[in-house]
């Protein structure tokens, strides 16, 4: 009798493998004629199609589920963009030092990004002189915007209280260390100011006497 190749495939395989269809054991397995043994490779082909296409259902729920939830978070950041005002926005600047890029401590291009109240985001730095070798940081701005975290998985991430961000707080050199205590970023110097945005401080201009 000729069995679909598929079958004996998978009967070839639950052997090889010292497993059978069904969950049964080798003497189960060597109990039943040629057709019982086809017969139950039969039933376990398609437990295992079943077990498939359900695999594939959740992943792309899960998928589904994960650019909703990312839709409704850009959809946050930007209508926190457009109703920020001064102490909402922060713009972080990023030079200096090297950075750990393709396994390697490298020079890197200077980069500058903005940061709302309770956004996170990937900033990316590029090997300086060569665009196409680039890392990804982590950085966030806490949701009452007094925290900033640069690299926050690391275990060495760097986190800046609000102080004295209305003029601009620098901090350098700094050194970050992933979890393993392999070196991130070496020397960098890091500033963070308050963009300016509506109800920031009045500045109010002294004018000498006149002479």
């Amino acid at each position: 009798m000729k069995f679909p190749l598929m079958l004996l495939a998978a009967a070839a395989l639950f052997v090889g493998c010292q497993s059978y269809p069904m969950g049964l054991n080798e003497t189960q397995w060597k109990a039943l004629t040629p057709e019982q043994q086809a017969d139950y490779t039969r039933q376990q082909a398609v437990i295992n199609e079943e077990r498939r296409q359900k695999r594939e259902a959740e992943e792309r729920a899960r998928q589904a589920a994960a650019e909703a939830k990312a839709a409704e978070e850009r959809q946050r950041v930007e209508m926190a963009y457009a109703r920020a005002r001064y102490g909402d926005v922060v713009t972080v600047t990023v030079e200096g030092g090297q950075m750990a890029i393709s396994g390697k401590l490298l020079a890197y291009e200077p980069v500058r990004f903005d940061l709302v109240r309770g956004e996170r985001k990937e900033i990316e730095f590029v090997q300086q002189g060569r665009s196409s070798n680039v890392t990804k940081v982590d950085v966030r701005l806490s949701e009452d915007g007094n925290m900033l975290y640069f690299d926050e998985a690391a275990r060495g991430r760097i986190t800046l209280i609000s102080k004295d961000w209305e003029t601009g707080k620098t901090m350098s050199p700094l050194t970050i260390q992933d979890r393993g205590g392999r070196p991130v970023a070496v020397g960098i110097s890091l500033t963070v100011k308050y963009k300016s945005l509506p109800g920031g401080p009045r500045r109010v201009i002294v004018l000498p006497p006149p002479k």
